[in-house]
């Protein structure tokens, strides 16, 4: 199943490193210099949004789907034919990238990767509505873009389930409870 999510603002992924004093937190990048989301992430957000769409009603999202799709945490003390105390999940998440055309573009140079990217600045406040000693912290951010990623091995059957948990997701990565990382996340329909 193939999906795009298309970002409406900016987003930060991190990759855990800083820039010295330029910025605290850069994005996670490709060998390329292209921002990438994780499958990994990916497949934790969607597995949350079938958890929290089950919880709200049950008739909307099944067990089987969550089970076959993201694994299952075996009963304690119960383990599978193999010794482990989780069943794997049948499907797998690709991480999610930028199309095969920008990835060429930025191949042959006609694109700099650096254009995606731009530093924001955030503050800590205190109760006096000061700025609080040290408390300025720069990210880098991505600007609003498209990227777009498969699940390997995913059972047609459970495509209506799994576009509900799309649309369940409305934002991603760092600071989104914050205001970043808003986006649409979509079915691509294959001819």
């Amino acid at each position: 199943m193939k999906y795009k999510i298309k970002f409406l603002d900016y987003w930060h992924t991190s990759s855990g490193l800083s820039t010295g004093a330029d910025v605290d937190l850069t994005v996670l990048k490709d060998e390329h210099g292209l921002p990438i989301l994780p499958g990994k992430t990916l497949k934790g957000l969607f597995r949350e949004a079938a958890e929290n769409l089950k919880e709200l009603n049950s008739k909307l999202i099944s067990k089987d789907f969550i089970h076959s799709v993201f694994g299952e945490q075996l009963p304690k003390g119960a383990k599978t034919e193999d010794e482990h105390e989780v069943k794997e999940a049948d499907s797998f998440f690709s991480d999610a990238r930028f199309s095969d055309n920008i990835y060429k573009l930025v191949i042959n140079k006609e694109i700099q990767p650096s254009y995606l990217y731009k530093s924001i600045a955030s503050t800590q406040i205190d109760e006096n509505g000061q700025a609080k000693d040290f408390s300025l912290r720069q990210m880098e951010v991505t600007v609003p873009v498209e990227l777009y990623a498969e699940i390997y091995d995913f059972d047609k059957k459970y495509e209506p389930q799994m576009e509900l948990c799309f649309k369940y997701v409305k934002r991603l990565g760092l600071n989104r409870n914050r205001g970043l990382g808003r986006c649409e996340i979509s079915k691509i329909n294959e001819a």
